[in-house]
């Protein structure tokens, strides 16, 4: 059949986006892929129609069960012979599934990526014959990318041990140098690429300095305070930041305002979800838990209530708006405390060789017959952060010391195939410095965007190399940048920007003159000038944490600078009369009234 022809017939549509019939053919002809579109392109028919015209079984990689879910559900009102296996469906049902494709029943099966390292379900699916294997979000596979996750690893290899005669990549998110590495890790043989271009010209961007939380809070309501920004989504960076933003935003705007982060209970994600695609709310507060899958068009308004720690990450998130083609805004609220915050989760995501034996030397321990399950916590209780834990596992298993299994997002689990031995720890100690090149390379492509001073869409294109950069709409107005009065509603607008590239300017040295004497008046017990610098710069210390300093207005907001900097602006201060020094063997520093 005609490719054009089983579009219509499936999915109704008279004609292809662009790039779609040459991805759809490519999949047809046995040619691996690699799909680069951004959100909204409709890169899921590029493998969804070939799967649906081949006779073979497709089978479709993707990191969430949510996104997973949505695809089958609406694939299903097409084709009866398309499923999905994960935890949540129960054993019955996965073996079903299982049989269902072993008997030729099925054409798309979608799976998550821990599945590779389940034995039953690779039991369950040797000998079935497979002719498209999909990686989809494929920027999960690359260190590069903002997204990297270790269970990717091992795709390649489940691809040619199932014997699949092509595969094809997908992703919204790949730099050239993301898109390279995805063709090396998934060892892509002489890829067929599509690669649309990145631009959505629809879409105003718009970045407004805020000097608080409550500044940026008063700025999100007054951007969608005009019932046409909405439907919006509003993205917030933590789960407790979710909940009271959803609640002052319900009160300010007047309507009912729903919050999702995973830490809700599944029933409570699931009807939020369905309530904003249902359109009986408007607006959603949200962390980065939700929206990737979720395609509802109308989307007027993408705000960021913080900074995202990756320029892809955020341009991913802005994608959900204007999916329709209609206008839309995405508007980014930055403040100095989140750049510092940025830094801190950096330095906290750092392991050293003592972390990295503790945590190998814990999973040998805990294992019966090569197998380990326990908990998160039981790690953490050993002195590693959360983000130190999930890093580390995914060290061990690039080095070959284990493979993890699925498990819920509190436990661990997997087997231990190898010692951690001095092979081991330079495996490892080479894949923790990739990764933390990596993310100084996403904190300074994100700052540069957020404080810099040239067109917002010519610079997401030109970090995505779209050659489009260079003339992108012809010098028509499409962000703050370049039409400061139209990007941002005027409730929302900024007086002055805030964040400075210059280390040396008014605004950056009343931010930090003002921090400086929060950290004073608040600190309990009193603190010094070293200190003092220590907490705005995001020290770790003992101290620190002894006597939650790390929860001090302003803690971090200003690890970017040196620490004789902020010194030198303490001294000012002191000498200026704002602070003095109590004197003594440990003096401490008091402010002074005004």
């Amino acid at each position: 059949m005609d490719p054009r022809v089983a579009l219509e017939q499936h999915f109704g549509f008279p004609a292809f986006r662009p790039g779609q019939e040459e991805a759809v053919q490519a999949a047809l002809d046995d040619r691996d892929v690699l799909v680069v579109m951004p959100t909204g392109a409709g890169k899921s028919l590029c493998y969804q129609l070939p799967g649906l015209m081949r006779r073979d079984l497709s089978i479709v990689v993707s990191p969430l069960v949510s996104l997973m879910q949505d695809q089958v559900d609406a694939l299903s009102r097409i084709s009866p012979d398309v499923a999905l296996i994960n935890a949540q469906a129960g054993a019955e049902a996965n073996r079903e599934v299982l049989e269902r494709a072993r008997l030729g029943q099925l054409r798309l099966l979608y799976v998550a990526p821990e599945r590779f390292s389940a034995p039953a379900f690779l039991n369950g699916i040797a000998g079935v014959d497979v002719g498209l294997f999909v990686v989809d979000e494929a920027h999960c596979v690359s260190q590069w990318g903002h997204d990297f996750r270790p269970d990717y690893f091992r795709l390649a290899d489940a691809a040619r041990w199932l014997g699949a005669k092509a595969i094809l990549a997908s992703t919204a998110t790949a730099t050239p140098q993301v898109a390279r590495d995805i063709v090396e890790r998934l060892r892509l043989d002489d890829p067929v690429r599509v690669t649309t271009g990145f631009d959505r010209p629809n879409l105003t961007f718009a970045v407004v300095p805020c000097r608080t939380a409550a500044d940026k809070h008063a700025r999100v309501a007054a951007t969608l305070a005009d019932p046409a920004a909405r439907p919006a989504i509003v993205y917030a960076g933590t789960r407790a930041g979710t909940e009271t933003l959803a609640g002052k935003l319900a009160r300010d705007l007047d309507c009912e305002v729903v919050a999702y982060h995973a830490g809700l209970p599944r029933d409570t994600r699931a009807d939020a979800q369905r309530r904003f695609m249902g359109g009986d709310v408007d607006v959603v507060v949200a962390t980065n838990a939700f929206g990737m899958g979720v395609d509802k068009a109308n989307v007027r308004t993408v705000c960021h209530e913080s900074v995202p720690g990756s320029l892809e990450a955020y341009y991913q998130e802005a994608g959900r708006a204007g999916r329709d083609g209609a206008p839309a805004r995405a508007v980014l609220f930055a403040e100095s405390r989140d750049k510092g915050l940025h830094v801190f989760f950096i330095q906290r995501s750092q392991v050293d060789d003592a972390l990295l034996m503790r945590v190998a030397e814990r999973l040998r321990a805990r294992a019966k017959d090569g197998r380990y399950d326990l908990g998160i916590d039981e790690l953490i209780a050993q002195g590693c952060e959360e983000e130190q834990v999930r890093s580390i596992v995914g060290h061990l298993a690039r080095a070959g010391v284990i493979q993890p299994a699925p498990s819920s997002p509190d436990r661990l689990r997997g087997r231990v195939l190898e010692r951690f031995d001095g092979r081991a720890r330079a495996a490892c100690r080479a894949s923790a410095g990739e990764a933390e090149r990596a993310r100084w390379r996403q904190y300074r492509s994100i700052w540069e965007f957020v404080e810099g001073k040239r067109c917002r869409r010519a610079a997401i294109l030109r970090h995505f190399g779209d050659p489009t950069a260079a003339h992108v709409l012809d010098g028509v107005p499409c962000c703050d940048v370049c039409d400061p009065e139209g990007a941002v509603p005027v409730g929302a607008r900024a007086p002055a920007r805030t964040s400075s590239r210059g280390r040396g300017s008014a605004a950056a040295s009343a931010d930090l003159e003002t921090a400086i004497v929060e950290v004073v008046v608040s600190a309990e017990p009193a603190v010094g000038r070293t200190r003092a610098v220590e907490i705005l710069r995001g020290g770790r210390s003992k101290v620190i944490q002894k006597y939650s300093y790390d929860g001090l207005p302003g803690y971090g907001a200003f690890a970017h600078l040196r620490a004789d900097e902020v010194l030198e602006q303490v001294d000012a201060l002191i000498e200026g009369g704002r602070l003095r020094s109590t004197g003594g063997a440990y003096p401490k520093l008091v402010a002074v009234a005004a």
